[in-house]
């Protein structure tokens, strides 16, 4: 068993994923990432659909590989006694097994929650759904698409009259990061009291708690005496033109906008009192926001940014994610790194955030080939003392 280390701190817990997409797999990665032993449960054939989509190498995807490093795959044929008796011992070797089935299917294959931590009670379930359990859309199924729609986001991104998609698997990322957590949470609470826990997690409460602190700032005071301001969905307009591209700033203080109208060539927006003061501001702001974004200063995004700065003003240029890995910050933090696949060749993808004691996590290992450690997983599940 791998040792814990603090750039290590999930050495020794062992994490088993029964998913499809992106959710429960990017939850795991991370666990991967952090040195758990994460075993990805995939049918025979196709595996995981994820695999095949977008561009692709000898069965494995930029997506999957993106949501999979460091893990080892299994096929196992939940159709089959057989592999439904696989799939149990592995449970119950584990201390966590996280899965986004739709509700009531694992029950069915035996592999549900108070099944399972019956014989095994330190084992911490997640379980993620669409739409949770109970109502009328529990058992539908819920992709990217459809909870962008459900949750409100398309609404605030065609704000105010249309409807936009956040043109990235938002929902689901933000649903991975929130199983995350709590998982991390259940472990541990399960370090102090030695028990496990079932955690139920759905898409729609994960995107609508995400979006509401500020999403749902105007509504969260219902008091009838609430003098209401603008929104920061209102802060979100059209970025400001340069002449090769454009920047987003985010001005906050008297003093930022003073920098922000002298530099589009609107010092006289200074003397309307309209714009003057944070309270003014906020229930004219989508005016306001408007109104710069319809200037066009005669000046690059570099020289419109270090204006900015002069006046502290957060301020950068719009970057593309093709632009990213040779940006002087990118490469000053590390958040790129080159490594290369047994399978894929050269790889490059995005290292971890977090610094555990200020150091970066060690490379990942690589995405696994569909079934790739099936006969050593077995093997191991053979050598354990039965219970």
């Amino acid at each position: 068993m791998t040792e814990m280390t603090p750039t290590q701190p999930l050495a020794g817990i062992r994490v088993i994923e029964f998913s499809t997409m992106v959710t429960a797999s990017l939850a795991t990665m991370m666990f991967a990432q952090q040195g758990a032993d994460v075993i990805k449960v995939e049918p025979p054939g196709i595996g995981d659909p994820m695999r095949w989509l977008g561009s692709e190498k000898s069965g494995i995807s930029g997506l999957f590989h993106n949501c999979n490093q460091a893990k080892r795959s299994i096929t196992l044929d939940l159709k089959t006694a057989e592999g439904v008796a696989h799939a149990r011992q592995l449970c119950l070797s584990a201390d966590v097994v996280i899965h986004n089935y739709r509700p009531g299917v694992m029950d069915r294959l035996g592999l549900g929650s108070t099944a399972l931590r019956q014989e095994k009670p330190d084992l911490v379930y997640c379980a993620i759904t669409g739409f949770g359990h109970e109502g009328p859309l529990s058992g539908r199924p819920a992709y990217d698409h459809v909870m962008q729609a459900m949750a409100g986001f398309m609404t605030l991104q065609g704000h105010p009259e249309g409807f936009a998609y956040v043109k990235t698997l938002i929902c689901d990322k933000i649903t991975a990061y929130t199983a995350a957590q709590a998982i991390t949470a259940a472990l541990f609470a399960r370090e102090r009291s030695g028990n496990g826990q079932h955690i139920d997690l759905s898409m729609l409460e994960s995107c609508v708690a995400f979006l509401w602190p500020d999403g749902g700032m105007h509504l969260t005071l219902q008091a009838d005496d609430v003098t209401h301001g603008a929104p920061f969905a209102d802060y979100y307009q059209l970025p400001l033109r340069s002449t090769d591209g454009a920047i987003a700033y985010a001005a906050m203080t008297d003093d930022h906008w003073a920098a922000i109208f002298d530099i589009v060539g609107r010092p006289d927006l200074k003397t309307e009192e309209k714009y003057q003061g944070m309270a003014n501001r906020s229930v004219h702001m989508a005016e306001l926001a408007s109104i710069i974004a319809s200037q066009k200063p005669d000046l690059t995004s570099a020289e419109m940014v270090a204006g900015l700065a002069e006046h502290d003003v957060p301020a950068a240029p719009c970057l593309s994610l093709q632009d990213l890995p040779a940006n002087q910050q990118a490469l000053a933090i590390g958040i790129f790194e080159q490594t290369e696949h047994p399978l894929l060749g050269a790889v490059q993808h995005v290292t971890s955030p977090a610094r555990f004691g200020g150091a970066k996590l060690a490379p990942c290992g690589p995405s696994p080939a569909l079934g790739e450690h099936s006969q050593a997983i077995l093997a191991e599940l053979a050598a354990r003392p039965q219970p």
